[in-house]
């Protein structure tokens, strides 16, 4: 692992634990999150936030902090902050208070990826060799513009709607693409875990490898990622 993301996911975990009040070993489907978030370069200071409000809503509920078992509980409160995050530096870069309502950026993003979606589509010279991932694409893009109108909906439940999406779309991709290909994301993606990866049990350690080497093959065939973490992209 590089020592960016380790530093990276170090101190997620010292501030999940220090929130908790005890110590706690994260999973590996933590360790999972960890590495979405920050891929999707997700600030520091939004994750700690984000993981701090979902303590803070603990505590007014009179819930045992120590039931705080896994970092995935908190994800919607750092969806939250980062988009707080986002939307306040898109206010002071353009020198105004107020910002641009939510509600839009999110149906602007999705009309965006949609869009990126029908090109890929489209493109003969790709779905020639990547047939499934072209019918998917033509499927995936009806249902995030059906989402659309409800673009003022909880960023919870349309995160819910698109993470599937994008988790599909990055299996058909090692479905899909060439073995030759697969297997240097697949080394890239050990090469990132580093001495980490010694310490994974070998089932969480493969997934986590394919889940890096999904995020290279997006990248590689120009295909858009489609959780909302990546919603200024």
């Amino acid at each position: 692992m590089n020592d960016d993301l380790r530093s990276y996911f170090e101190q997620i975990e010292a501030a999940f634990c220090a929130n908790r009040g005890a110590p706690l070993l994260l999973s590996p489907l933590d360790f999972e999150k960890v590495l979405e978030w920050h891929a999707a370069g997700v600030p520091l200071d939004v994750v700690e936030a984000g993981v701090a409000d979902y303590f803070a809503r603990l505590a007014a509920r009179r819930v045992p902090l120590r039931r705080a078992i896994c970092l995935s509980l908190a994800e919607d409160r750092v969806l939250k902050a980062l988009d707080a995050h986002r939307a306040a530096a898109v206010g002071r870069s353009a020198g105004v208070a107020g910002t641009e309502p939510q509600a839009q950026r999110i149906a602007r993003f999705l009309e965006d990826r949609a869009a990126k979606l029908e090109s890929f589509a489209a493109d003969s010279s790709l779905t020639t060799s990547l047939p499934l991932l072209g019918k998917f694409s033509t499927g995936a893009a009806r249902e995030i513009r059906d989402l659309v109108p409800r673009a003022g909906q909880s960023l919870t439940s349309l995160e819910a709607k698109l993470q599937p999406l994008d988790r599909e779309m990055g299996r058909m991709v090692l479905l899909e693409s060439p073995e030759s290909m697969v297997g240097d994301w697949k080394k890239e993606a050990r090469s990132l875990l580093g001495d980490l990866a010694s310490g994974m049990e070998e089932g969480a350690l493969r997934q986590t490898i394919d889940n890096l080497a999904c995020k290279a093959g997006l990248a590689h065939w120009g295909l858009p990622r489609l959780s909302l973490l990546y919603l200024e992209d």
